[in-house]
């Protein structure tokens, strides 16, 4: 029962993921951007996707809570993710910034929940058509291919991926991995996709300070199966998800391959002395 219902779920998942596609690469770049209270930008197609995520997941099973990103009107508003069971966390457009820059890089983040732990997660990247998937105990798959993290030799570069956010304990970071030779900074404008190219081993790591549950909930859960960790990037403790608390609480993260992990985290560690 319970693996037939991680099934239903993660089908949902990735179809309603790859349907964002088709709302937004038609607007690429055309779309006028308004501002939240956090300066963060929001358009019109973050709302459309999510509606239609919200809306598909809602009529699908009624029971479950939401948690997304942009405000939720109508009935679905009273969905309450902290008492049921499965709760979809959803993130309709990882990467406003580039969209409405028109640069081709931007993702849909949807997770499932069960009791607040991810046991689903989908990233689709819009423009490449890259369907990164994972199931709790069945390991994670890019377009239905498995994938694995990659560990990364001492005598090798490795590509890391860095925020945005100049808070000071990404300053501190960045400022010494950029000194640091063989470590190499990255930044697509995109947590999930970050996390998700880590889960494939195409990125050594990703570091961040300021995401959101809805930023992560997937791709952590994409790395941890594909035999990565994902802690908290000062003092390694595995990440977790409160559905009590509030959204918009950070959560920093580290994550990486085993090894390359508790490298990393030293430097962090270093980074703030």
């Amino acid at each position: 029962m319970q693996r037939r219902i991680l099934q239903e779920m993660l089908n949902l998942a990735k179809q309603l993921a790859c349907a964002a596609g088709d709302i937004s690469l038609p607007r690429t770049g055309r779309e006028p951007v308004e501002y939240k209270p956090d300066n963060s930008p929001v358009t019109e197609v973050d709302r459309s996707v999510q509606a239609h995520i919200v809306g598909a997941v809602c009529e699908r099973f009624p029971d479950h809570g939401v948690l997304a990103e942009e405000t939720i009107p109508g009935p679905a508003s009273r969905c309450d993710p902290a008492s049921a069971r499965y709760c979809w966390i959803i993130d309709p457009l990882d990467g406003t910034r580039n969209y409405v820059s028109g640069f081709p890089c931007f993702a849909t983040s949807l997770a499932v929940l069960d009791h607040g732990r991810s046991v689903v997660g989908v990233v689709f990247e819009h423009n490449l058509g890259s369907v990164y998937t994972a199931v709790a105990g069945q390991g994670a798959r890019l377009n239905d291919n498995p994938i694995h993290v990659e560990e990364v030799p001492n005598d090798s570069d490795m590509l890391v991926a860095i925020p945005s956010s100049k808070d000071q304990l990404t300053v501190n970071v960045i400022r010494s991995w950029v000194a640091t030779p063989g470590i190499i900074c990255r930044n697509l404008g995109s947590t999930a996709l970050h996390l998700a190219l880590v889960a494939s081993g195409t990125l050594a790591a990703a570091f961040c300070k300021r995401s959101k549950i809805w930023d992560v909930a997937a791709g952590a859960l994409l790395v941890t199966e594909a035999g990565g960790r994902v802690t908290d990037p000062v003092n390694g403790n595995p990440l977790s998800f409160d559905l009590t608390a509030d959204p918009d609480t950070d959560l920093p993260f580290l994550a990486a391959a085993p090894q390359t992990h508790q490298r990393l985290l030293g430097t962090i560690q270093t980074a703030l002395k």
